[in-house]
């Protein structure tokens, strides 16, 4: 059966190399083995063959937050009995193509290979971390429990940051809140940023998604399925939601 490939959509990918070991080493293959039937798990993955490495491919749809905390907890436990091997990993967030073939799905695209080059290029200091790009995204998302810590300046770490659980959330906890209905500064706003990326159609949408939900979240989201080139729907998403953090902020 032939495959059916999608228009480009935006995703998160996440890649897995082994620091300080080779698979050589039957106690470590094991505990990778591990390690990989978690990510396996999550979304589509794929390693070279022999190779201690993994790149995980979440669908658009995913629930960001919850697969990488489960990955966090993944390299946390891999690192506990494999010491002193250790897992690098490394998230981000591009275009990747989606091919359905026999209602299996699999992913190929920029982001892919993206997210591998970012990895080859970070310190090997273990760790989870994370492109610009995928903190930018995730400062659309609310209540995530992770944050963003800058990296030094080692070589390889430009535009990297540490994810750090166990602390303040990555997005603004008012990422989610409720809209005033009469806060036409944030209605005119959306609908001239809007009409950039769609033309005059733009005021009409605004206000149908505006009689369906209140809620920030989901009214951007809703607004930016309208975009389709995925790279103007992330760009959209981000002005719309810093908007909203400066509204509040001068409140």
């Amino acid at each position: 059966m032939a495959s059916q490939v999608s228009a480009p959509v935006s995703a998160t990918v996440i890649a897995f190399d082994l620091v300080g070991a080779d698979l050589a080493d039957p106690g470590v293959s094991a505990k990778f083995d591990t390690l990989g039937a978690v990510v396996r798990g999550l979304g589509h993955a794929t390693q070279d063959p022999g190779k201690p490495n993994l790149t995980l491919t979440l669908a658009p749809e995913a629930a960001i937050a919850a697969a990488v905390s489960r990955v966090a907890t993944a390299i946390a436990q891999f690192d506990a009995v494999a010491a002193p091997s250790r897992i690098c990993a490394i998230v981000h967030y591009g275009v990747v193509f989606r091919s359905e073939t026999g209602g299996v799905s699999s992913f190929s695209g920029s982001a892919i290979r993206a997210t591998q080059s970012a990895l080859r290029r970070a310190p090997q200091s273990g760790s989870l971390m994370a492109t610009r790009d995928f903190a930018t995204q995730a400062s659309t998302l609310a209540d995530l429990p992770f944050r963003f810590e800058a990296m030094g300046g080692a070589s390889g770490a430009e535009g990297l940051s540490h994810v750090v659980f166990g602390a303040a959330a990555a997005a603004s906890a008012n990422v989610g809140y409720t809209l005033p209905s009469n806060d036409q500064a944030f209605v005119e706003f959306v609908k001239r940023r809007l009409a950039t990326d769609i033309g005059p159609f733009a005021g009409a949408l605004v206000d149908r998604a505006l009689r369906s939900s209140s809620v920030a979240t989901q009214l951007v989201k809703a607004l930016s399925r309208e975009i389709d080139n995925p790279d103007a729907r992330v760009s959209f998403e981000h002005e719309v939601f810093q908007f909203i953090k400066s509204r509040d902020r001068n409140t």
